[in-house]
């Protein structure tokens, strides 16, 4: 019996990208487990109206970038942020898309919807995303490959990943995944203070009083 072609994600032009893979997953899936060597907020933020169907996501990132994704997350927010800044002088809003972004993914880190850890044990730069389906008809499936968890691997880079639906091979998949997030160290609230420190930053450059609506608290 033929197999049928590879179902690949490679963000290239007519092809597929990571983003919108994502985006139809997030109507599909209860829950998301992503593993990545790199994360940026910038990510969450495209994926703004999306992430927020999953039940439950989490974020399982390697050490050896720790400040370099630390790093990467300031300047995310950072660029977003100024972005915003151009943009409102054109379009006049009561409340700022960047800072709703914002809000809901500080709600959800504090709520625990979302979770992040890392890998600190050994050099950990794997990627994958297994999604759990709402449906039993559905089933958990895997996309594995090159992309991280990042703006530029979800949408500019030539990346290469594969989906895995065999029920037996997802499963090996989430064994993997289990045992890693286990021995890996939760850093969510470091998530938090840095998004909420660089939030600040914008709320004071728009000029919005502590406690104003839009703040991050």
């Amino acid at each position: 019996m033929a197999e049928g072609p590879l179902f690949i994600v490679d963000n290239s032009e007519g092809g597929r990208n990571g983003l919108d893979y994502l985006r139809e997953w997030s109507e599909l899936a209860s829950s998301i487990d992503i593993a990545t060597g790199y994360f940026e907020i910038g990510s969450l933020l495209d994926l703004d109206g999306h992430w927020q169907k999953f039940d439950k996501i989490r974020i399982l990132m390697g050490d050896e970038v720790t400040h370099r994704t630390k790093k990467a997350m300031l300047l995310a927010v950072k660029q977003r942020a100024e972005d915003r800044l151009d943009e409102s002088i054109e379009d006049d809003k009561e409340r700022d898309p960047f800072l709703t972004g914002v809000d809901a993914i500080v709600a959800a880190l504090a709520s625990g919807q979302i979770e992040c850890r890392v890998y600190n044990k050994d050099k950990f730069h794997a990627k994958t995303y297994i999604t759990h389906g709402r449906f039993e008809v559905i089933g958990s499936q895997a996309l594995v490959g090159s992309s991280n968890f990042t703006r530029p691997g979800l949408t500019q880079n030539v990346e290469l990943n594969i989906k895995i639906e065999s029920s037996s091979e997802v499963a090996q998949l989430q064994e993997w995944y289990e045992e890693h997030w286990s021995a890996a160290v939760d850093v969510s609230p470091d998530v938090v203070r840095v998004i909420q420190r660089h939030a600040q930053e914008f709320h004071a450059l728009r000029g919005v009083r502590p406690g104003a609506p839009g703040d991050v608290q």
